[in-house]
């Protein structure tokens, strides 16, 4: 299986292409891709940048052009749930937007509101988690809502929490979750908790991106090794 892995920042890469072996890279469209193998695992790897459309565009790149068979999206989020904080970790079980017309997303193609995430990927990552000496942080499979906005205001997380009852927000996992549904491929958002998606937000996040983008890293890295 090759699997492909999504950062939208370098932060969010940068662990990862680290330990790769036998990389080569090939750019697109302003976009460089790293193959080569992880963990002993077969990959490519890229920082697709931050948003929706920079995130479809790439996970539909990796699709067409690489042929991958998975999708991994790693990374950071601002947290919206009353039982996780900064450091822990969201597994997606499923994926909304929320700045977008749901119902229209229903209504028409792709006739859901909902991205699903993997349940054999989801299983491997709490195995993985298991796996790990003393993480540091909490695991949790919940809801994922993705949206292009950096949520620093208190008024707008609340409106989020009420109308989706997500447990975190982050800027591309429902569109990179979107690609691989119509391609009909298995996905899974990773992200660890970089703020509280409140007034405190920007200065938390810029406090802890590297940090907790790792957790994602390592988690992600345990999982390709028990794959």
């Amino acid at each position: 299986m090759k699997i492909g892995i999504i950062g939208a920042m370098q932060s969010e890469i940068a662990l990862l292409k680290e330990k790769m072996e036998q990389l080569q890279t090939v750019r697109l469209a302003g976009t460089e891709y790293y193959t080569g193998r992880l963990m002993g695992k077969p990959v490519v790897l890229a920082c697709s940048g931050i948003g929706k459309v920079n995130a479809a565009l790439c996970a539909q790149t990796m699709i067409l052009r690489f042929e991958v068979d998975a999708l991994i999206n790693s990374g950071v989020a601002g947290c919206v749930c009353d039982d996780l904080t900064v450091y822990d970790v969201v597994l997606s079980q499923d994926l909304v937007y929320h700045d977008f017309d749901n119902e229209l997303l229903v209504k028409y193609f792709p006739h859901t509101d909902r991205f699903p995430g993997d349940p054999e990927l989801l299983s491997l990552a709490q195995r993985a988690y298991a796996a790990l000496e003393e993480p540091g942080y909490r695991l949790k499979a919940g809801r994922v809502a993705t949206g292009d906005q950096f949520i620093e205001s208190k008024e707008v997380k609340d409106s989020i929490v009420a109308r989706l009852h997500p447990d975190c927000v982050e800027m591309e996992g429902a569109a990179i979750a979107h690609a691989a549904y119509i391609s009909g491929l298995p996905v899974l958002v990773i992200r660890s908790m970089s703020d509280n998606a409140d007034g405190n937000a920007d200065v938390s996040f810029h406090t802890f991106e590297t940090v907790c983008a790792n957790h994602s890293a390592r988690l992600l890295l345990k999982m390709l090794e028990l794959a």
